[in-house]
């Protein structure tokens, strides 16, 4: 790493569980945080004693601290206001998905940015695993032909409550869909071009309604179809994904005990030719590849990006168009299928 790229003030706001992984991706760079901004007065003793780190629960103080750049790590509710405020003030930010809870809130942070000319990144880390990049260099480079199905699948173990418990209180949370499924409609934009239309369909247990456990997105774009399906009332976590191209077929799949597990199994497979019985091509994933493993990529391309020397992994206005996806597909959960009209 350069000597410019560790020497960035970087502040970090969130002290839970995925703060943590984000100082431990700092930390991986050899960049240290120079302060932390927590909700309370006795975080800020914990964080202070445990990672030795200058911690703040009041962001006036926080924001008197000489940075360059925050990463914004809090409950979502407080994503867009907080990323404003980092903003106004001159800093780079990487805030974590949702953005906001609100498509005109995405929007006005982007508006922040554009207004400050400071650099914005969106957490949507999950397009740097393997078997999503590999989906993305397939498809750009036409090993596929033109792509014409997509299928996400999410299986995993229900969600943990958040500090506080914040993912139970849905003023906080906002839409599920904004929690994980945020990420899979994402990544399915991300590889098929605007979404034009989507359906949605859920299910949950008695007393979980409105987690939407079980749920399954119908995407459309002008040339393909994609499905993404999550289900958190399951073991493990495991993510299948399967592309159909007129010319070829991708499939590949990510299994662990957790979402940041640290020895997953990552496999994939390419199909393509005239005989369709034929075995498929083994596909050399690399296999650290996760949450455990990715989160520092899309750090350091943060960080290189304020230096000038590159661009976000995710940038603001694909933060917006995803916000826009999830809450469409939470409004079809009500009233059908939604049309998309893309910016």
């Amino acid at each position: 790493m350069t000597s410019a790229l560790r020497n960035l003030r970087v502040g970090l706001i969130g002290a839970g569980r995925w703060a943590g992984l984000h100082r431990e991706a700092l930390a991986t760079l050899g960049v240290t945080p120079t302060a932390v901004l927590v909700s309370s007065e006795s975080s800020a003793e914990r964080v202070a004693r445990d990672w030795n780190v200058h911690a703040f629960h009041e962001a006036s103080a926080f924001f008197e601290v000489n940075l360059d750049a925050v990463i914004i790590a809090s409950p979502n509710h407080l994503h867009a206001r907080q990323a404003i405020a980092a903003l106004e003030r001159g800093l780079h930010v990487l805030v974590e998905k949702p953005m906001a809870l609100t498509v005109d809130d995405a929007e006005a942070v982007v508006a922040a940015a554009e207004r400050t000319g400071r650099v914005l990144a969106v957490g949507h880390e999950i397009r740097t695993f393997a078997w999503a990049e590999e989906a993305k260099r397939l498809i750009d480079r036409g090993v596929l032909g033109t792509p014409r199905h997509v299928h996400l699948g999410l299986w995993r173990r229900p969600y943990r409550a958040g500090a506080g418990g914040w993912k139970a209180d849905p003023a906080k949370l906002g839409s599920s869909i904004l929690e994980e499924p945020i990420h899979y409609l994402d990544l399915a934009a991300w590889w098929l071009g605007p979404v034009t239309g989507l359906q949605a369909f859920a299910t949950s247990r008695a007393g979980r309604e409105t987690a939407w456990e079980n749920l399954d997105v119908r995407l459309w774009t002008p040339e393909a179809q994609a499905s993404v399906t999550r289900s958190i009332a399951a073991w493990g976590h495991r993510v299948t994904v399967e592309i159909v191209g007129d010319e070829g077929a991708y499939r590949a799949e990510w299994t662990g005990r957790m979402d940041a597990d640290a020895s997953p199994t990552v496999l994939g497979w390419l199909h393509r030719g005239e005989d369709r019985d034929a075995p498929p091509e083994p596909l050399a994933l690399r296999s650290q590849t996760g949450h455990a493993f990715d989160l520092p990529r899309q750090a350091e391309a943060f960080l290189r990006a304020c230096l000038g020397e590159g661009d976000v992994i995710a940038t603001g206005l694909e933060g917006v168009a995803a916000v826009r996806l999830s809450l469409a597909a939470e409004r079809s959960l009500r009233e059908g299928e939604v049309r998309i009209d893309n910016p």
